[in-house]
């Protein structure tokens, strides 16, 4: 009866010590995705609540045609997140909703020998200079993701897998040039036509999917 009476408060004590340390837990991951790579923190309320904050960055470029103009094109991620987590089953299943400092942006730097169509209109390359454009999303941005980290079940270290979608808003669109034609009115009426065209293109990229990969340590 004593033994009995003993394994139990021993048993009491070991769940109130995890429990405590539960309620403490830190965790820290290096991410990759569709946001870019990034690294994250975390800290664990109870065993069905959490929260994260985490920084992304990288820059990918490519060259690609729209309206016409061929681009040299610099996708830069450069955002900061914060998130609520919920873990309905206590689990590594967890429901995270968050807002995202969002500088994601796309930069281009237009190319052409023989000249651009802007507009109605074609310019030469001597008239155009250089021809430069950025593509920018609200600032502040809603986040909604399920996921599973895998650390939740005792261990130090593991993975973690997320999907979601970030609303950032419309693409607002700027373009300019630094050669002479700047100073005609013509001009700046063609290149608002071209910010609208451009921005229409690209209208579907408010809501952007994304899906991240981690690798997570528990301390």
């Amino acid at each position: 009866m004593k033994f009995t009476a003993m394994s139990s408060a021993v048993i009491a004590v070991a769940v109130a010590a995890s429990q405590a340390a539960l309620a403490e837990d830190h965790a820290i991951a290096g991410k990759a995705g569709l946001l870019g790579l990034g690294v994250e923190y975390g800290y664990t309320i109870n065993e069905r609540l959490g929260v994260r904050v985490g920084l992304n960055g990288s820059e990918y470029g490519f060259d690609a045609e729209e309206s016409g103009i061929s681009y040299d094109f610099d996708l830069v991620w450069d955002s900061l997140s914060v998130a609520v987590d919920l873990h309905p089953t206590g689990g590594p299943l967890r429901v995270s909703v968050g807002l995202l400092r969002n500088d994601n942006r796309l930069d281009a730097v237009g190319r052409s020998a023989d000249g651009y169509t802007i507009g109605d209109t074609t310019y030469t390359p001597a008239e155009i200079g250089t021809l430069t454009g950025r593509v920018g999303f609200d600032e502040t941005a809603p986040v909604v993701s399920v996921g599973w980290d895998f650390t939740r079940n005792g261990r130090r270290l593991g993975v973690a897998f997320d999907i979601g979608v970030v609303d950032q808003g419309s693409p607002e669109v700027a373009l300019s040039a630094d050669g002479g034609i700047i100073a005609d009115p013509g001009f700046a009426a063609d290149i608002d036509a071209e910010e609208a065209e451009l921005q229409g293109s690209l209208g579907d990229f408010d809501l952007l999917p994304f899906a991240a990969l981690g690798l997570v340590f528990r301390f």
